[in-house]
């Protein structure tokens, strides 16, 4: 539910700082937005398969759920970000 909230939040929020259109809003590739989405993605492909492990029990198991999760909505604000700023710079076939 609170992954859901902000996810809308931050997309019924039509305006970017100039600040975030600059740092998303870059054309062709950024190695540092794409090792951190890499390792975001790498992290959370961890915590998951720990999660469904039969190694965590009860509350460890919640805990590991809970961090994937975080990860999890991390990347979508950044994906969000990165397609928000393309579009406003006009960077898309849209």
């Amino acid at each position: 539910m609170l992954k859901l909230a902000a996810l809308e939040l931050a997309q019924s929020n039509n305006s970017m700082t100039q600040d975030q259109l600059s740092a998303f809003g870059f054309y062709g590739d950024n190695i540092v937005y794409t090792e951190v989405l890499k390792a975001l993605q790498e992290s959370q492909e961890s915590l998951f398969l720990y999660a469904i492990s039969s190694s965590p029990k009860g509350e460890e198991r919640i805990h590991a759920c809970g961090q994937a999760d975080g990860v999890n909505m991390a990347m979508s604000i950044l994906v969000n970000l990165r397609n928000e700023a393309k579009r406003l710079n006009g960077l898309t076939d849209e």
